[in-house]
């Protein structure tokens, strides 16, 4: 768990034991949201236990025309478009995926280095081994078991659907009292001369 966080509350078992809160937006298709939620973060499972990642916050986060996905203090908040932004419609469960893989990136490399590629491409490569295995979750989660998983799997958003920009709406780290001190430009001191020094 993160941060040694454990839900001890949760109504039922959860997808992942490696993040603590999966949050759809409110509104009429917020069921279908959690379980597209859950359902990335069941497949997501065996990568992040293996490479000990924690998530405290999954979250589902409105269309828009700027990112897909967003990483905020390296796995305390992970933020996933579901929807293209201009037509509602679903995304492909697979890409959304893929862009969780590359938001679990940024927990062990914030910037786009190549470091952080050669980690990103690391994660892609695992969960194209989890699908060719036929991998969709443990338990619960695993093929066949909810009522609404069928409805996004066949869903592809077409090539002609305008997307985001960026994949990545970038990473954000807080300061937490790391704050860099500022250079100040120091002026020229002017010698001043003492009285004393003033009268010979």
């Amino acid at each position: 768990m993160v941060l040694g966080i454990e839900r001890v509350n949760a109504r039922r078992q959860q997808p992942n034991s490696r993040i603590v809160f999966i949050k759809p937006l409110p509104g009429p298709t917020e069921a279908f949201a959690q379980d597209f939620l859950e359902r990335v973060a069941a497949i997501c499972h065996p990568i992040m236990k293996a490479n000990h990642l924690s998530v405290m916050s999954l979250e589902e986060y409105e269309p828009n025309p700027e990112f897909i996905g967003r990483n905020f203090n390296a796995g305390e908040v992970i933020q996933l478009v579901l929807k293209a932004p201009y037509t509602g419609h679903w995304m492909s469960f697979r890409s959304v995926v893929m862009v969780m893989m590359h938001e679990l990136a940024h927990c062990k490399q914030m910037n786009h280095s190549g470091a952080f590629w050669k980690v990103r491409n690391q994660f892609a490569g695992e969960m194209k081994d989890l699908w060719n295995k036929g991998y969709t979750g443990d338990g619960f989660w695993s093929r066949g078991k909810t009522l609404l998983s069928g409805q996004y799997e066949p869903v592809r958003s077409t090539e002609a659907e305008a997307l985001p920009q960026s994949l990545c709406g970038g990473t954000f780290r807080s300061s937490q009292g790391r704050k860099r001190k500022r250079k100040v430009e120091r002026l020229p001191v002017k010698q001043t001369l003492s009285y004393a020094e003033r009268q010979q």
